[in-house]
């Protein structure tokens, strides 16, 4: 008996490992979708027979597949996962899981807790590759939370264990990039970026370029700038956004069946299973109409926008071919402008940094309002008013970029306190601007944004 149920679990692992072999060569030929539908599988068979080793390599597999399609969340459980049972398995498989949970974490205290663990069990094991990495995120976490000093100690010893791993050398560039940029010694980031090769970044490296630039923008006060980089931040993140958003059905089903069916084989409990479909089916529809009816209004948004768009290129191209007076091209624009600003305002206040505004709005001292916030919310319009604030740039050449952005904090309804702080000065200085502003706008363009009548 014993030497039949040792032949047995031989033959189970022996499957497992099998399976494993199959789902990595699904994934080098770009066959994720069938790579998880095998992994899937080997996970629903996994017993307390399994050795740790190999339950460790499937979940994983399956963690680093997520990961890779910018599914952080689900990537995370599995590395949870993986890790309590890397802790089993011996000090080099503790590094790499360690490394893998640092991925997906974003608690600093945590992630501060976690490469510590990862740089000494790495050291300990003679993976220098790890060790290095778990070093230099650890110096970007310490700058994370302002901690320079930390930060650089660690940075100004690493040149030598990063060595000529390209790899290595990009990342410590990077963290050294976000020292600079915390210490406010813009000139010297800048002058790094220029030097950066941007052909060989990927989606997460071009983001973290254009979220340099535009700190560093920020920092010196050039928001107009900054709107330019903004512009750039966005749409990497909508490519981002898209990848992790793209569920398929298929797949969905595949992870739900492949674990009822490990409940059914288990439990035979066919009433239990049913009550929990039913369940979790009902949450998931729920929250899958909430999402659908916000995200249709925040389309319908869009293309009202993208149709004012189209309107004001046309009658800017009917300008520029013709002898038509640019103040009765501008008269023309107006009704579109203003309708344009409603709409960017319709769509900022859905999202939760709208709700921090108006908390702020109800203090009236200046100096009890934290800049930390204000310039969080300020960069929040940025994101939202760049497109039409280009356009009251282009159609009034009088306007700075200080005039729209003024006048979109104002539009999204800054108090006069809040706008004197994100503005860095004195209401009587911030009245002389609306003054100034009066004078280089139509007045039914004035009228809309400040709320004052013709």
């Amino acid at each position: 008996m014993f030497l039949l149920l040792v032949a047995c679990n031989s033959g189970h692992n022996a499957e497992i490992y099998r399976g494993l072999q199959r789902a990595e060569d699904l994934i080098s030929e770009d066959k994720k979708d069938e790579a998880l539908t095998q992994l899937f599988d080997l996970e629903n068979n996994l017993d307390v027979t399994t050795p740790d080793t190999l339950k460790y390599k499937v979940l994983s597999r399956i963690g680093s597949i997520y990961y890779s399609d910018f599914k952080k969340d689900k990537a995370d459980d599995y590395f949870k996962k993986a890790l309590a049972v890397a802790r089993e398995c011996g000090k080099e498989y503790e590094s790499t899981a360690l490394w893998n949970r640092c991925l997906t974490i974003s608690d600093n205290d945590s992630i501060l807790i976690y490469l510590k663990e990862c740089q000494d069990i790495s050291h300990v094991s003679g993976l220098r590759y790890t060790e290095v990495m778990a070093g230099i995120n650890l110096a970007s976490a310490y700058i994370q939370i302002g901690n320079m000093d930390e930060a650089h100690e660690i940075l100004d010893n690493m040149d030598r264990a990063v060595g000529s791993d390209s790899v290595l050398k990009i990342e410590l560039t990077n963290a050294r990039l976000n020292y600079l940029i915390g210490s406010k010694n813009f000139d010297e980031a800048k002058e790094m970026l220029e030097e950066q090769s941007v052909i060989n970044l990927n989606l997460y490296g071009r983001l973290s370029r254009y979220r340099n630039l535009y700190a560093i923008e920020i920092g010196e006060g050039r928001y107009g700038f900054a709107l330019e980089y903004r512009d750039s931040i966005d749409e990497i993140k909508n490519k981002i956004d898209s990848i992790s958003l793209d569920e398929k059905l298929s797949k969905t089903e595949l992870e739900f069946t492949s674990k009822l069916d490990k409940e059914k084989r288990n439990r035979e409990i066919t009433v239990i299973i049913g009550l929990c479909v039913i369940i979790i089916l009902s949450v998931f529809l729920f929250a899958g109409v909430k999402r659908k009816l916000m995200m249709r209004k925040q389309i319908e948004l869009n293309e009202q926008i993208l149709k004012l768009n189209l309107r004001i290129a046309q009658l800017t191209e009917s300008h520029n071919e013709g002898d038509t007076p640019a103040n009765e091209v501008n008269a023309d624009v107006q009704p579109e402008i203003v309708e344009k600003l409603r709409l960017n305002k319709e769509l900022f206040i859905r999202k939760p940094i709208y709700s921090r505004l108006k908390q702020l709005n109800l203090k009236r001292d200046s100096d009890a309002i934290a800049k930390t916030a204000v310039k969080e919310i300020l960069e929040g319009v940025i994101g939202q008013f760049a497109d039409v604030c280009s356009n009251l740039r282009q159609l009034y050449p009088g306007m700075t970029s200080d005039d729209v952005l003024y006048c979109s904090i104002i539009y999204v309804g800054f108090s006069k306190e809040v706008a004197s702080v994100a503005f860095g000065s004195s209401e009587d200085a911030l009245r002389r601007r609306k003054s100034r502003i009066k004078q280089k706008l139509p007045q039914a363009v004035f009228d809309a944004i400040f709320g004052t009548k013709a």
